[in-house]
């Protein structure tokens, strides 16, 4: 009898528990959307990418400035794209594949805006019918983007291959250690090791990063270091492999190499300290095996520099390659940071997103062919798009205000935000 009030007891207890801890979760997804990011993140052995994305799956996530909350919405292929892509690549179609990190995949501002929409739109405005893909994952390296590319079904189809370089990249080399050149200087990738059967389910679940968040705090308060638990930002599987779990693997991310490495890129160290030069060479080896793929199936690779000077002085590592210079693009008009980013946050935003889809589109639609739209057409039909969406922003600067047939509006959301729920517009 005493046996089963104990178990009766302990059953009451874990339900109890189990209870509260799913109730925790539940309140945590209801008003802690900074855990979004790390929790819809998965580890994936089989990619070696270390974090994807979800195919056919659904959010929210605030604007940076305004707080108002747009949908963010990964398609059939996991793009962060509001339209399904088909695997077959139609006849005359052209596809362009845009690869790198947060600035890519443009997270923060509702999916119209996105560089790699409007410029889509833009491009469609030609001769040709082409298709603008979205391959970013924010905190990708150039070995994620590099792998995300051999990844996936789309590759062999792609006609032009952007990657968009950040500076944090090289560091990431590091951080992420999925490359290393033998040798002989060949580009070797590293086995992964299996994922623990544990680390799924605590991957996805944002009390996780509530409890990594709270530690740090509490650290942080009686005056220890900081993020000594972890961080709340990142996925926990990235973080239990680059923490050094398995036993040939030390603690990388920003130890003190990361941080040399970082400076040397960003012109904070001295350029004789040669901690960056082996992660200088791995960067440039993996951008020539990507860009000998590329062109091997009959496509042309470029490398994009974001438009910040710390992008612009790597532009001498890329010297055996085609490369766009955003940063002295950008500041041809003369406009000062504040202008193209968040005032909340250090990415692009939506004007940023334009200039950038403008530049790319100087620069790829002559690679298509047919003569490219002067400056007024641009403005006008950058008028008629965006006046296609809804008002979660509206351009002050190279555009032209224009009126839209409703058709037209039809046909634009048809296009770009297909997925998106009727209640959203």
């Amino acid at each position: 009898m005493r046996a089963r009030i104990l178990f009766s007891a302990g059953v009451l207890v874990v339900a109890s528990l189990f209870l509260s801890l799913l109730l925790a979760e539940l309140i945590l997804r209801a008003v802690a959307p900074r855990y979004e990011y790390a929790a819809r993140a998965d580890y994936n052995t089989q990619s070696g990418r270390l974090v994807e994305r979800f195919p056919n799956s659904v959010t929210t996530r605030p604007h940076p400035d305004s707080g108002r909350r747009h949908l963010v919405i990964h398609n059939n292929l996991a793009l962060r794209q509001h339209r399904d892509i088909p695997l077959a690549k139609a006849a005359g179609e052209v596809r362009i594949g845009f690869f790198g990190d947060s600035y890519t995949e443009n997270l923060r501002i509702a999916a119209p805006y996105m560089f790699t929409e409007v410029l889509d739109y833009l491009l469609n405005l030609g001769k040709h019918s082409v298709n603008v893909l979205n391959f970013g994952v924010d905190a990708y390296g150039t070995d994620q983007s590099y792998l995300a590319y051999r990844a996936s079904p789309l590759a062999e189809n792609l006609d032009l291959v952007f990657y968009v370089f950040t500076a944090n990249d090289v560091r990431n080399l590091y951080e992420n250690d999925l490359f290393e050149l033998d040798s002989e200087g060949r580009l070797v990738q590293k086995p992964l090791p299996e994922r623990p059967v544990w680390l799924p389910l605590l991957s996805r679940l944002y009390l996780t990063y509530f409890t990594i968040d709270v530690v740090n705090r509490a650290q942080l308060l009686f005056g220890g270091e900081s993020d000594p638990f972890g961080n709340w930002k990142q996925p926990l599987a990235q973080q239990w492999l680059a923490r050094g779990l398995r036993r040939e693997r030390e603690t990388r991310q920003h130890d003190e190499v990361a941080e040399a490495i970082h400076g040397r890129i960003t012109g904070e160290q001295a350029e004789e300290d040669e901690t960056a030069t082996p992660y200088i060479a791995l960067l440039q080896a993996i951008v020539r095996h990507w860009r000998d793929e590329v062109e091997a199936k009959g496509g042309r690779f470029f490398v994009v520099l974001l438009p910040r000077r710390h992008e612009s002085r790597a532009e001498a590592i890329f010297a055996d390659f085609k490369t766009i210079n955003l940063w002295r693009e950008f500041f041809s008009h003369r406009l000062d940071d504040d202008t193209w980013r968040f005032q909340n946050d250090g990415h692009w935003n939506e004007f940023g997103n334009q200039l950038a889809a403008l530049h790319l589109y100087r620069h790829s639609a002559p690679l298509l062919g047919g003569t490219p739209l002067d400056e007024a057409e641009l403005h006008a039909a950058l008028g008629r798009y965006y006046a296609a969406f809804p008002e979660f922003w509206r351009p002050r600067y190279g555009v032209a205000p224009a009126a839209v047939e409703p058709a037209e509006v039809t046909r634009l959301r048809a296009r770009y935000v297909p997925l998106e729920p009727a209640h959203a517009y």
